[in-house]
């Protein structure tokens, strides 16, 4: 299994629709990188921090990809770069993006 992570960091001067993005985004992932084996999508919308103070995040995204190459020419894909783009549309932060293998 190969996932990519995808955190959207929270800031003072940062903005996120979580409404766009679960409603118009997530099926756009869906329909982008189910042909490039795409298994299953975790979303995690930050809370609080484990001291009670602001989530240093306000969304994490896990997408899991049966192999590497399907996951990379998912992301190099038009599609991939389609979905880039559309970030614009509901943040102002600036993705973390990160590829990981699982631990067995």
């Amino acid at each position: 299994m190969y996932v990519l992570t995808i955190a959207y960091p929270k800031s003072a001067d940062a903005s996120f629709d979580f409404d766009y993005y679960r409603a118009t985004h997530l099926p756009k992932i869906g329909e982008a990188f189910r042909p490039f084996g795409l298994g299953y999508a975790a979303v995690l919308r930050g809370e609080q921090s484990v001291d009670g103070g602001e989530p240093a995040f306000f969304v994490t995204t896990l997408l899991s990809f049966a192999t590497e190459e399907g996951a990379r020419n998912a992301v190099a894909s038009e599609a991939g770069q389609a979905l880039v783009a559309d970030a614009a549309n509901f943040t102002s932060a600036t993705p973390l993006m990160q590829w990981n293998t699982s631990v067995e």
